[in-house]
């Protein structure tokens, strides 16, 4: 069972490495399922739906933004987005599991760091009951903190989530790897003093990865153990 809150304390020797991901656009490819949700909540309400790229421009800060940016300018009326995201949330939660899947090389990235026996967490800007529940079914059994946004955690850039993620992992923020494909990611690892890794191959451009604070861009996740052998020395055998 995923233990998401502070009662799970690594085993491990603190100070040892561990790492946190964002979810979408670095684990997993969410934008398919994202982009049917929230076309078929507009329509539900006569509004005008978006290409998968204006979506995957718009991803990345919570449902709660999410949904205000896909309704026209002139039509965000408290009352017809508040709608609208529910009608986003209830079919997206029947939908998260059609067209999601891992990215190319993430099982092997996953499963190299954790035989080396560092705890990961995930820390994502989607709903916590969605971040567990698609965390659990393509990742089961590896990741023992999930975190998602709630009314009691902000999302990113807010720094609350990964401070609690390096609590309960018992990491120094030296220690902590932050791996993320957005600005938002790259804005809490600098903030946190965590080491900020971009991921290339998620929803935004590695020049703004740079800009928000990436110490390095990933062009693909085999490039994880090299970047830290850079940085720490060699991994332990």
């Amino acid at each position: 069972m995923t233990i998401r809150h502070a009662d799970y304390r690594d085993p491990l020797t603190a100070g040892s490495p561990a790492v946190i991901f964002d979810l979408d656009g670095t684990l997993l490819d969410t934008l398919p399922d994202l982009h049917g949700s929230l076309n078929r909540a507009l329509s539900a309400f006569g509004l005008p739906g978006h290409s998968p790229g204006a979506v995957k421009a718009m991803v990345g800060n919570g449902i709660a933004r999410l949904v205000r940016d896909s309704v026209p300018e002139g039509r965000r009326e408290e009352g017809l987005v508040r709608e609208v995201r529910a009608a986003f949330r209830r079919d997206y939660a029947a939908h998260q599991l059609d067209l999601t899947r891992p990215y190319p090389g993430i099982a092997e990235l996953l499963a190299g760091i954790s035989g080396m026996g560092w705890p990961m967490a995930v820390l994502s800007n989607k709903d916590h009951e969605n971040s567990v529940a698609v965390t659990d079914h393509y990742f089961p059994g590896l990741f023992k903190v999930v975190l998602g946004a709630s009314p009691s955690r902000k999302p990113k850039p807010d720094t609350g989530g990964a401070r609690e993620a390096a609590e309960i992992l018992r990491r120094a923020p030296r220690d902590i790897f932050f791996i993320g494909d957005g600005e938002n990611d790259m804005l809490v690892a600098a903030a946190c003093g965590f080491t900020a890794v971009g991921a290339g191959w998620g929803f935004r451009r590695r020049e703004d990865i740079l800009a928000a604070g990436a110490g390095t861009v990933m062009d693909s996740p085999g490039e994880f153990l090299g970047i830290w052998e850079g940085l720490r020395g060699p991994a332990p055998s």
